[in-house]
């Protein structure tokens, strides 16, 4: 049976742990199907009032993260995944929807095995007033499994 694991990557050193844990715990399992996913926040019109120039910052924002998780499927085949089990996934959502909401979206259509992500570096207080993505991840999941790497 295969497996499939979504990993949520964002620009943060612990992206890169749970890349790395994936790829090592995974290497081993010659089924699985890995998807590196990241979520873009589209520039609101408040702070990028000229629609062209909202786009083409959308645009940057969609070419480095696509590097960032090329270079993240280079992990994964550094530690054995075979490249054509990678698959390199780039989503919009506009302010407020939540990167969170987008993934367990994703992670339902795509009926994953498990969701990954990296732990940011938040204060009890900040994950309190702001939320965190791995935190509302694991209280709303539902019918997969959840890793969290710090």
């Amino acid at each position: 049976m295969e497996h499939k694991v979504l990993v949520g990557i964002d620009c943060s050193p612990n992206a890169e742990r749970a890349v790395d844990y994936v790829g090592n715990l995974m290497r081993v399992h010659p089924r699985c199907r890995i998807t590196l996913h990241h979520v873009l926040t589209v520039p609101s019109a408040d702070v990028l009032p000229d629609p062209d120039r909202r786009r083409q910052t959308l645009e940057e924002r969609r070419q480095r993260a696509l590097r960032q998780l090329d270079a993240m499927a280079g992990r994964l085949v550094e530690r054995g995944i075979p490249r054509q089990h990678i698959r390199l996934q780039v989503q919009e959502c506009e302010k407020g929807e939540g990167i969170a909401r987008r993934l367990l979206e994703e992670q339902r259509r795509g009926g994953y095995h498990t969701v990954v992500v990296g732990r940011r570096g938040m204060s009890k207080r900040e994950e309190f007033l702001f939320g965190s993505v791995s935190s509302k991840i694991i209280r709303e999941a539902k019918n997969c499994t959840v890793w969290v790497v710090q």
